[in-house]
């Protein structure tokens, strides 16, 4: 019988979801520079405070009540696209 390293694997996963998180904070500065030269303060608050969650990610998205390869392939934080 095939046994998954869970904790290998959610190593892993996690390096995938910083991967991708960190592609959606750069096009994310591209977007605030944007707000900024547009002086739209509104923009610019919803931009800050997305980088944050997504800088947040590391810290507050827990993978390790996941048990399964299948739970955890499943789980990606909602503010990072796939």
């Amino acid at each position: 019988k095939i046994e998954v390293n869970m904790p290998k694997a959610r190593g892993i996963h996690l390096a995938n979801i910083r991967q991708a998180r960190d592609a959606e904070l750069a096009k994310q500065d591209k977007l605030l520079m944007v707000a900024s030269e547009g002086g739209n303060t509104i923009e610019q608050a919803r931009i800050v405070a997305l980088k944050q969650r997504l800088r947040d990610i590391p810290q507050t998205f827990d993978l390790t009540a996941l048990t399964t390869p299948a739970t955890l392939k499943a789980a990606w934080p909602p503010e990072v696209p796939r």
